[in-house]
C-alpha cells in the first residue's frame, strides 16, 4: 500500500512539474512576443518623430504651395510605405507568437495527458 502512495505521489508531482514547465513555456513565449512588439513600436514611434521632422523642414524650405503638395505627396508615399511594413512586421510576429504558443500549448497537453493516464489507477476487471 505504501509503495501505490509513494508511487501515486511521485506520478503527481511529476504532472505538477510538466504543468508548471508549460505554464512557464507559454510566459517566455508572451514575453518574446512582448518584446518583439515593443521593438516595432519603438521603430514606429521613431519614424512618426522623423516625418514630424521632415515636415517641418518642408514647411520652412517650401514656399510655393505646387512644390509644397508635391513634398507632401513624397512624404506620405514614404512613411506610408513604412508604416504598412511596421504593421507586416507586428502581423507577422503575432502569427508567428500564436503558432509558436499553439505548438507549445498541445505539446504541453499531450504530455501532461500521457503522464496523467499513466498515473491514473488502472481498473481491473
Amino acid at each position: 500500500m505504501a509503495d501505490n502512495t509513494a508511487q501515486f505521489a511521485n506520478q503527481a508531482q511529476d504532472v505538477n512539474r510538466s504543468i508548471s514547465d508549460a505554464i512557464q513555456g507559454l510566459t517566455g513565449t508572451q514575453f518574446n512576443i512582448m518584446q518583439r512588439l515593443g521593438d516595432v513600436q519603438r521603430n514606429m514611434f521613431s519614424q512618426a518623430v522623423e516625418a514630424a521632422n521632415e515636415q517641418m523642414q518642408v514647411l520652412a524650405r517650401i514656399r510655393e504651395p505646387r512644390e509644397f503638395a508635391t513634398a507632401q505627396a513624397d512624404l506620405v508615399k514614404s512613411y506610408g510605405q513604412k508604416y504598412v511594413e511596421s504593421v507586416n512586421e507586428a502581423v507577422d510576429i503575432v502569427v508567428e507568437g500564436w503558432q509558436e504558443y499553439g505548438d507549445k500549448l498541445e505539446k504541453s497537453v499531450n504530455s501532461v495527458t500521457d503522464k496523467t493516464q499513466k498515473s491514473a489507477p488502472s481498473k481491473k476487471s
